[in-house]
């Protein structure tokens, strides 16, 4: 910090005493970029089926809570602070392809002070990627479209929830990728496994609801299937039959939707409950620890109008408007002396905010 003290005097006599504080950088040209980017909950992939022709898809709902927030300042170099070993791994890495593919002249010093918790079924890894990568670029005065920024960080791939989520945020409804066609993916692959894939088109997006609540549990069990597990997970239970993906389908498209722009909770609620049986959402959820299936069915039980698990998960969402605190209640006592993080949180509707101060 720099400062200067003066007086006034009048009359030989002092009138009022002043000191002036600036910060370092207040005469010098140097910027800081403070991103504060959303998580989201998955709540299903529609077509892991492929005879459409098109494959994948997607909704999910943008979080209030829990959010990537990182800043970041020119340097030669790539230097991350903050954080633990992985996510300055994460935030390192998008730093280094943003650089190098958008020829960006320089690097940056990046501070990350906020997370989700990684594979845990939030969209952590999304989120710090493009945070990350849309620091750099409002740094050096790049205009780079959020799906071409995805591409470069290698996110978006499989599902465009997260992508969405943090270019415009709310209920999100994405339509897949081409499959089995020139330009279209050939076989059924994860998001972190389908770098070079462009994002999905958004097909709907939709404002959440104020006064719904959501609560997330993270119960303390392993963490959700990632790297060649997740993989490995897609190449065994894809495809998944085809008349589930339709049921997928018409619930998405005649209860959830409807349900969301209607304020129809109870309708939006069943149309999550219903979609946990079904296609590849019930691959995952049978994957998890039985404590997933005890969350689901106690968070309804206790009030919610719906629950679901979010992506691979290991955290559960429960949805509803009054009487969340109960369902809170219900969850811990599920989770016993396991442990957990439990959350009630919002949705957010609006995206990642960026800038420059």
């Amino acid at each position: 910090m720099l400062s200067r003290k003066y007086r006034i005097i009048h009359r030989e006599e002092p009138l009022i005493a002043i000191e002036e504080i600036f910060p370092c950088t207040a005469f010098t040209d140097e910027i800081r970029v403070l991103v504060d980017a959303p998580s989201r909950i998955h709540i299903t992939l529609l077509d892991m089926n492929g005879a459409s022709g098109r494959v994948d898809g997607g909704v999910g709902v943008t979080l209030d809570e829990p959010g990537c927030v990182l800043d970041a300042r020119k340097a030669a170099g790539i230097e991350v602070r903050g954080g633990d070993e992985e996510s300055r791994r994460r935030v390192a890495d998008a730093a280094r392809a943003a650089k190098e593919t958008l020829g960006l002249p320089g690097g940056a010093e990046i501070a990350l002070h906020a997370a989700a918790r990684h594979h845990a079924g939030l969209g952590s890894g999304t989120q710090v990627a493009l945070a990350t990568a849309a620091a750099l670029c409002r740094l050096y005065e790049r205009d780079v479209a959020v799906c071409d920024l995805a591409k470069v960080v290698g996110r978006g791939g499989t599902s465009g929830i997260g992508t969405a989520a943090f270019e415009q945020g709310g209920f999100i409804l994405d339509g897949g990728h081409r499959f089995g066609s020139p330009g279209g993916k050939d076989d059924f692959r994860p998001s972190a496994a389908s770098r070079g894939v462009a994002p999905p088109p958004v097909l709907a997006r939709h404002r959440f609801p104020e006064d719904w609540r959501i609560l997330l549990v993270t119960p303390e069990v392993g963490a959700g299937a990632h790297g060649r597990g997740e993989v490995d997970i897609f190449r065994t239970h894809c495809p998944v039959p085809l008349d589930e993906v339709r049921e997928v389908c018409h619930e998405v498209l005649m209860r959830m939707i409807p349900g969301l722009v209607e304020h129809d909770l109870d309708l939006f609620g069943s149309a999550i409950n219903r979609t946990q049986s079904l296609g590849f959402k019930k691959v995952e959820v049978g994957l998890q620890h039985p404590v997933v299936s005890s969350l689901l069915e106690a968070t309804v039980q206790a009030g919610a109008a719906g629950a679901g698990l979010s992506s691979f998960g290991p955290t559960v969402y429960a949805v509803g408007d009054s009487g969340m605190q109960d369902v809170a209640r219900a969850a811990r006592e599920v989770l016993g002396d396991r442990g957990g993080a439990v959350l009630l949180t919002r949705a957010r509707n609006s995206g990642a905010s960026v800038r420059a101060e």
